[in-house]
């Protein structure tokens, strides 16, 4: 399969594996894509996913063969595919699980849309990010123009989006599109590493807190203060509060749900 998932002890990794072809989309690779965020919204177990890519890059974006120029078909079976692949991102994106990407090599167009879905990025040293649409004049999907204005601005955005020029990893990191810059060698290493401090976290508190963060956007201050106030309500009553107040008042470390091998 040119997409995977693999789960374990609450971590799920999806994983692009056609590093043949770049790990382009195509209808087949954003249907598989389309099911497995099915398997995981599910799936209540999971409380971390990671996302990465084998091959020399994390992803080139759609698969730009696969269009029809000028085929009256085109438009119509455009919107198709895509109204699965943004089922996709959007489940992706909405999942209480904590959700990291890790990517490294290059990655354009919609590969972009789909790194921006997850909550954190962890970028190897070196990767090259290109949104891509403007150079085959083609417009952006994959959230790109939801995501980018909230993660960077919107002239920047633009910017990117407009000249569809390579920036680096520093750039990114520097305008906030990722959140770490490792050595290629420590990429595999730097995400389990954070994945395995989520795991170990309270999980129904970082659901919680992914929630207000992403509501933000659209709700008013005196709707947002009260949400908070009732997430803090709510977590109060979980065994994680219990243990993280116990863990402060007792000055040690809180050991949060189920004990990792």
């Amino acid at each position: 399969m040119s997409i995977r998932l693999e789960k374990a002890n609450g971590l799920a990794t999806i994983i692009f594996d056609n590093p043949s072809c770049m790990n382009v989309m195509g209808a087949a690779e954003i249907r598989s894509l389309n099911e497995l965020t099915q398997l995981l919204a599910e799936d209540h177990s999971i409380r971390v996913v990671i996302v990465r890519a084998e091959g020399k890059v994390f992803g080139a974006g759609g698969d730009i063969a696969s269009f029809k120029p000028g085929d009256p078909a085109s438009p119509e079976a455009i919107r198709e595919i895509g109204a699965e692949l943004n089922q996709a991102i959007l489940r992706l994106h909405k999942l209480p699980a904590i959700v990291i990407a890790s990517v490294h090599g290059a990655v354009a167009g919609g590969s972009m849309g789909t790194m921006n879905a997850a909550d954190l990025v962890v970028a190897a040293k070196g990767t090259r990010f290109n949104m891509a649409y403007a150079k085959i004049g083609a417009s952006p999907d994959v959230g790109n123009t939801w995501f980018l204005p909230r993660l960077v601005g919107n002239r920047k955005a633009l910017e990117w989006l407009l000249f569809s020029e390579n920036f680096d990893a520093d750039e990114a990191l520097a305008f906030g599109l990722i959140n770490l810059v490792v050595p290629p060698e420590q990429l595999k290493d730097v995400t389990e590493k954070l994945a395995l401090k989520l795991l170990r976290g309270p999980q129904e508190t970082y659901a919680r807190i992914k929630r207000l963060i992403y509501q933000s956007d659209a709700t008013s201050l005196e709707q947002q203060v009260n949400d908070e106030i009732e997430a803090f309500a709510t977590v109060t009553m979980t065994p994680d509060f219990a243990e993280g107040v116990s863990a402060f008042l007792d000055k040690r470390t809180a050991h949060f749900g189920c004990k990792l091998n």
